[in-house]
């Protein structure tokens, strides 16, 4: 039996590369081991989140207090594993409502379900505020990030997603919000139902969307075009997948999902057109090794810098 230990250390998101190899070898090597690994992650899968106290998971079989938001993972594939390494609740007191904050470490994805039954998947390094229970006349969150929303339909009481550049204004749909505050791009995809972009500075709308449509942000301009390819939104099934994407663009989602500094020495590779997928639990060096094999570079990694160096 593998060391439990190490296999929690792998939920968590704090294994090394030669430790997410041994554990890997050991899974693949025996059905019986797999099983294990399995029932193990059914132990990490649905996790009822503590607001008052630290959740520590490697304190099995501790007792608390439990609040009334599910957090959980899901799985893709075989190991393309969907693990919240941890949920960090604050709560700040404003009138009649109680907010609290989710966020998402590196390289993994979270799911919640808010008080009115609205589904959210928040991807890497993305923080979602949100009340504990929807009280107002509309039902109103903070996005720093990227989320996939599945929003329950009440024509009463409209559901508004607030970010650093746009709001988006809906009353039951499925959308995708891409909106790191820090970066210049901004994007949303409609793919059912009907969203409206409204501008906090003007307080005024500024585009609405049907089916099938995205709204992006170039040079400080909103841009509608068709959606040209869904499997962008499988980020939620831990892939991330490229079609024809500039390699400077893929560069930036790596630093941004793998939390680190990637440099491009190399001007001429800028340009070049990347097509794939990737598991983001194989990690930034598992990828930086496919693409290798196309495009012939070479780059370094400095783990004390955070830093890589792409030549």
């Amino acid at each position: 039996m593998m060391d439990k230990y190490l296999l929690y250390k792998y939920f968590a998101g704090e294994t090394c590369e030669e430790e997410e190899k041994q554990l890997m070898d050991w899974a693949e090597s025996d059905p019986e081991n797999y099983q294990a690994y399995l029932k193990e992650r059914k132990c990490w899968n649905a996790l009822l989140v503590n607001t008052d106290r630290e959740f520590d998971p490697f304190k099995a079989g501790t007792k608390k207090k439990t609040s009334r938001i599910w957090i959980f993972s899901a799985v893709a594939a075989s190991f393309a594993l969907l693990f919240i390494l941890s949920q960090r609740f604050i709560q700040e007191e404003q009138p009649a409502e109680k907010w609290q904050s989710i966020w998402v470490p590196p390289g993994q994805r979270a799911q919640i379900t808010l008080d009115d039954g609205t589904s959210v998947w928040l991807n890497s390094r993305s923080t979602l505020i949100f009340p504990a229970t929807f009280v107002s006349g509309k039902r109103t969150v903070k996005l720093n990030g990227e989320a996939y929303f599945d929003v329950e339909k009440d024509t009463e009481h409209p559901f508004i997603v607030q970010t650093g550049k746009y709001d988006i204004e809906v009353l039951g749909t499925s959308f995708n919000v891409l909106a790191y505050e820090g970066h210049d791009f901004f994007e949303t995809s409609l793919l059912n139902g009907s969203v409206q972009i409204n501008s906090p500075v003007r307080n005024t709308p500024v585009a609405t969307l049907k089916p099938n449509e995205r709204i992006h942000e170039t040079n400080g301009r909103l841009l509608v075009s068709a959606i040209d390819n869904p499997d962008h939104f499988r980020w939620r099934e831990g892939l991330i997948c490229l079609d024809d994407e500039r390699f400077e663009d893929l560069v930036q989602k790596f630093s941004l999902y793998f939390d680190i500094r990637i440099i491009i020495e190399n001007k001429k590779l800028l340009d070049y057109r990347c097509t794939g997928k990737f598991r983001q639990s194989d990690g930034v060096d598992y990828a930086l090794k496919v693409l290798q094999a196309e495009m012939k570079f070479s780059y370094t990694r400095d783990n004390e810098r955070n830093e890589i160096v792409i030549q």
